[in-house]
């Protein structure tokens, strides 16, 4: 289902989990929010919740988007979350499922990518079964010491 305003609690709390078990960089909670609103405010931007208000088991999070060099729009997914207690289901298919609709609906294309400091391979795996053969990989650099200002 389509997430709604209702929804905005849970899933804030869906991306401060998200954000302890993946996170490259730190957390803004304020533009965390203001991306869940522009999904509820139809702003390009859409949530497919699994589970009725107060008890979402998962959520996909996609943006309409375009790539540096075209104006093509795609439909890029921010993230994708599954609460612990449900990774042992389809959900995560069923999210992929809800993408590839909402792609073939807008007839754009669906981009998904897998940045993830847990089970990495995994989740590359389950996303090649559901999709197809991976267009390229996420590598990350960490400076060996910060900028200072």
């Amino acid at each position: 289902r389509k997430a709604i305003p209702a929804d905005a609690p849970e899933l804030m709390e869906m991306c401060r989990n998200l954000h302890a078990e993946n996170a490259i960089f730190s957390m803004d909670e304020g533009r965390v929010a203001a991306m869940l609103e522009k999904a509820f405010n139809q702003q390009g931007a859409i949530i497919g919740a699994l589970g009725p208000t107060g008890h979402i088991e998962g959520a996909i999070f996609m943006l309409i988007s375009a790539f540096w060099y075209t104006t093509d729009f795609c439909l890029e997914e921010l993230f994708s979350y599954v609460r612990p207690e449900f990774r042992r289901s389809t959900n995560a298919k069923e999210l992929i499922n809800f993408g590839k609709r909402c792609s073939d609906e807008l007839g754009i294309p669906l981009v998904i990518g897998v940045v993830s400091n847990e089970r990495t391979k995994a989740k590359v795996g389950l996303y090649q079964r559901q999709l197809s053969d991976p267009c390229g990989a996420y590598f990350l650099h960490r400076p060996t010491s910060p900028l200072t200002a």
